[in-house]
């Protein structure tokens, strides 16, 4: 076959030799669960680094609920049922349960 023989002929001349992850285990598909066409849409985003409002919105609570620990007690209250309102909101957004947060406690 013409293509077998031109692959033979690329890796003989070592044109394969300094690939980006030669020698490495291709990575394991992290959503293998999902439709093929959600996969490669997913993989797509991420590979233009395009992120998802809804992670974007995640991630933003995530460091403001770390936050919350630093600031005076006087604070935290109003703050915490602040950000327990935006986290009920979030969880209503999030199209996959496992990224629902929780909320703050006292």
């Amino acid at each position: 076959m013409i293509a077998e023989r031109k692959i033979q002929e690329a890796i003989e001349e070592g044109v394969f030799d300094h690939l980006e992850g030669a020698g490495r285990p291709l990575p394991e598909d992290d959503c293998a669960y999902l439709d093929p066409a959600l996969r490669m849409a997913h993989r797509l985003m991420k590979n233009a680094g395009i992120t998802p409002a809804w992670i974007a919105e995640g991630r933003e609570l995530d460091r403001e609920v770390q936050a919350l620990d630093g600031l005076p007690e006087s604070e935290r209250s109003g703050r915490r049922m602040e950000l327990n309102r935006r986290i009920a909101v979030f969880n209503l957004k999030t199209p996959v349960s496992s990224s629902h947060r929780r909320f703050v406690s006292e």
